[in-house]
């Protein structure tokens, strides 16, 4: 394990290290390279090895859309259904850095992202994979525009300038930013916003051809991990992550600002709806506003286990899934839960609704589809 997966795992807890050192969780090792025999392969160099194995390994990412679903995990693993997650097939990827997350854009849009600042972008719908940012990138990017600003005598900037070029030298290959990315999301009209570790945050106006550094424009001083990006019906934009973290977009000011919430761990995610934001995470702490995040609620999830999806499925319906497999239901907009009788199996790290009544967990030991008792 490196010095950089060290660092990033500051702030692992149950449940999460496959997001945050997904090989030294599951694999028993992490970084940006391979070992084989006496050679020492790049990740980003080498494509992901197809293997049955992995329809039955850890899947840390899940996804879907209009009957597809996609899963993502570890050493490059993308898995692609094109039946609502009856079936599943390995689809060629182009690195084998471990992947955390997968998200479906617009139109036949669909992104992977992972650890070694991995981002890759599929066109259709996941059948093919092309790399549009990798850790040598990134540090490029971030070296170039916050060295310029940095010269012309912005302080903050210098700072940022100095925390890139440390994890770099720090990094198994030199020149690469072996940070995680944790979440996008990319609207059809092509602005969006990339996020991961230690605060970074990459704004985009043209689809993701083209990136701008926004780690400064979040109000995270301290570089805390963002782990989720959640859009609103209204346009907005949420960021949620480490402490207590969440923040809101100001476009005027072209920057994020500080939302204060009643807890002070980590939020793995927010789910936005027409009248509510639920933001979720660590210890079974989930919280809603129906104001636009001007007060918050406690939700009673009943478990001290990690909540890693909250799911608005409309008329004021919403599925929770906790880390451990169970998965609660609130017919109420969230003012009360209900366990539901659901098959248990190996640990949860993301979820997503299949159709109406189903729903698709990545697992510890695969991804499982359930049907869900909602009558």
């Amino acid at each position: 394990m490196n010095r950089v997966t060290r660092s990033i795992s500051r702030s692992v807890v149950p449940g999460r290290r496959l997001r945050l050192t997904l090989a030294a969780a599951v694999l028993g090792a992490a970084g940006v390279a391979l070992a084989t025999g006496s050679a020492v392969r790049d990740v980003l160099a080498v494509p992901a090895v197809i293997s049955p194995q992995s329809l039955r390994g850890a899947m840390s990412g899940i996804a879907s859309k209009d009957g597809h679903a996609l899963a993502v995990g570890p050493r490059g693993i993308i898995l692609l259904s094109r039946d609502a997650g009856r079936n599943w097939s390995q689809i060629v990827a182009p690195v084998s850095a471990d992947l955390t997350t997968v998200r479906f854009g617009a139109g036949s849009t669909a992104w992977a992202l992972g650890h070694d600042a991995v981002v890759l972008r599929s066109d259709n719908g996941g059948e093919t994979w092309s790399r549009v940012m990798d850790g040598h990138a990134l540090f490029e990017l971030l070296s170039k525009h916050y060295g310029a600003s940095a010269n012309a005598g912005n302080e903050e900037a210098g700072r940022v300038l100095r925390d890139v070029e440390m994890a770099a030298e720090q990094s198994a290959t030199p020149g690469v930013l072996a940070y995680p990315f944790f979440d996008i999301n990319v609207n059809e009209r092509g602005e969006g916003f990339l996020a991961g570790a230690f605060g970074l945050l990459l704004h985009t106006t043209d689809g993701g051809s083209t990136w701008e550094p926004w780690i400064e424009r979040a109000d995270n001083g301290r570089r805390m991990h963002l782990y989720a990006i959640e859009p609103t019906p209204d346009g907005g934009v949420f960021l949620a992550g480490e402490q207590g973290l969440v923040r809101r977009l100001d476009r005027d000011a072209a920057r994020f600002r500080t939302v204060e919430t009643p807890y002070n761990g980590t939020y793995f995610g927010i789910t936005a709806g027409h009248s509510k934001l639920i933001a979720y995470g660590l210890r079974g702490n989930a919280f809603i506003s129906r104001d636009g995040a001007a007060s918050w609620s406690s939700l009673a999830m009943g478990s001290d286990a990690s909540v890693v999806a909250a799911l608005d499925r409309g008329a004021g319906r919403l599925v929770f899934v906790i880390q451990t497999g169970q998965v609660l239901l609130s017919n109420d907009d969230g003012a009360s839960v209900t366990a539901l009788e659901v098959p248990r199996g190996g640990e949860v790290f993301a979820a997503a609704m299949a159709g109406p009544e189903e729903l698709l967990l990545a697992r510890v030991n695969g991804v499982d589809l359930i049907r869900l008792p909602l009558r």
